[in-house]
């Protein structure tokens, strides 16, 4: 997940130093309006097809049609009041509790991000644990993908609960 504040070079420099070691990256950049967001997520987008790493764009469905992305992510919240956008080959949404599985799948999301699971570094909120990922991806239908505090030691246990995956914001964008 992106952080262009907490990265130190720009944003389409850094996608190429983690080539071969994401497989996706999410364009998280909330404080953007759509023209803005727009234009980085060209350049972005351009970073990450050339070295193979899958863009995802996080929000601003307008902007993401427009630069022809395929994957977008949508906080709960904005996807239960716009519903599953259209035209996106797979949508996203985070959940905190897991009593929001059920309703992120009625939405329509193919998969989710559960947070935080451990304290991330860039707010002061505790992590919910590896309980806290078990059940959700025991209510889930979808893949599970971790989010919060992961960094190389984390990992293993988010696999190890089952998870599909991990997401970093901090620890990537400082490598």
């Amino acid at each position: 997940m992106s952080d262009r504040y907490g990265c130190p070079r720009p944003l389409a420099e850094q996608v190429a130093r983690l080539a071969g070691v994401v497989d996706a990256l999410i364009l998280r950049e909330k404080d953007l309006d759509d023209g803005a967001y727009e234009v980085l997520a060209r350049e972005v987008m351009r970073a990450c097809d050339a070295v193979g790493i899958a863009f995802v764009a996080h929000g601003h469905a307008e902007a993401a049609r427009r630069v022809g992305a395929s994957y977008i992510h949508l906080p709960l919240p904005a996807f239960e009041v716009a519903g599953r956008p259209q035209g996106f080959e797979l949508v996203g949404t985070n959940v905190h509790e897991v009593d929001e599985v059920a309703r992120a799948e009625a939405l329509g999301a193919d998969c989710l991000i559960a947070s935080p699971v451990f304290a991330p570094s860039c707010k002061p909120v505790a992590g919910r644990g590896t309980d806290f990922l078990r059940a959700v991806i025991e209510a889930a239908h979808v893949p599970v993908f971790a989010l919060g505090g992961v960094t190389d030691g984390a990992e293993p246990l988010i696999r190890a609960a089952g998870a599909a995956g991990a997401v970093r914001m901090s620890d990537y964008m400082l490598r």
